[in-house]
């Protein structure tokens, strides 16, 4: 995706059992922006939230990139 599309909050604990899995084995917690603008500004479990689909090949390609590294080690 390129290094210019990664922004890097402050720590939450949105991931906090996650934490959990990741004792057990290696691996990665990260969000991806699917916010589509003011309208769907609803936190997740709300529901007024509205997921913007278009980010859902983002995520597909972090992934498949994760793969590919992880298989080229």
């Amino acid at each position: 995706m390129g290094s210019d599309r990664v922004v890097t909050g402050a720590q939450i604990m949105g991931g906090d059992d996650m934490a959990l899995w990741l004792q057990r084995a290696p691996g990665c917690h990260f969000f991806v922006g699917a916010r589509g603008g003011v309208a769907s500004a609803w936190p997740h479990h709300h529901p007024r939230f509205d997921l913007d689909e278009a980010a859902l090949p983002v995520a597909v390609e972090v992934l498949a990139e994760g793969v590919v590294d992880l298989q080229s080690r």
